[in-house]
């Protein structure tokens, strides 16, 4: 397994991990973890209790267009409106590239109908690319929110409590003396 941080300032974090059972091994770990531990600095030896939020999700898809299929479009041509003279009545030299699926639509109208069919393309891919994108990336984040939760103590799944050595999952009910281990990673100790 390989981590990476990636951004890392007041009150965030923001790391990378890959490799052979990155996914399985932190599958558990999205919601709130609360920390209770005497700072060093602590004179009276009173407890701190710290919440931290973590969200394990996947890599947000790239933006990259991906070109539309002839079945996925429509096109039509017409003859073009405005002025321009009898060429411009007469021939079909206006473009409209209507994309079935989305009901999104380019309308081109120049003298050209092979310049306006090749523009109307790559506004309408375009167009349909940013909306799935759109789509796609409100799904993102609102899994984020959701993994994320609400910051409040009642929402916690894990418990490490330094003063008392041990570790505990509120979802499955688990408890460990080892949290030196579950630091080091052995999610396994809190796990079904």
């Amino acid at each position: 397994m390989n981590a990476e941080l990636l951004h890392s300032a007041f009150g965030c974090m923001v790391a990378r991990i890959w490799g052979s059972g990155a996914s399985k091994a932190f599958a558990y770990e999205s919601g709130q973890h609360v920390v209770q531990r005497i700072p060093p600095t602590e004179k009276n030896s009173r407890k701190q209790t710290s919440i931290v939020s973590v969200a394990v999700m996947p890599l947000p898809p790239e933006k990259t267009l991906k070109p539309l299929s002839d079945s996925e479009v429509e096109i039509t041509c017409t003859t073009g409106t405005g002025p321009g003279g009898q060429h411009r009545n007469k021939t079909a030299s206006c473009v409209r590239a209507k994309h079935k699926r989305t009901g999104l639509e380019v309308v081109i109208d120049s003298r050209d109908q092979h310049q306006n069919r090749k523009i109307a393309m790559r506004i309408l891919t375009a167009r349909v690319n940013e909306l799935y994108h759109s789509k796609q990336q409100a799904e993102y984040d609102s899994q984020r929110r959701q993994r994320l939760g609400d910051g409040a103590r009642g929402t916690k799944i894990r418990t490490y409590n330094f003063l008392e050595s041990r570790a505990v999952d509120h979802r499955f009910g688990k408890k460990t003396k080892n949290i030196k281990g579950v630091m080091r990673g052995e999610f396994q100790l809190l796990l079904p």
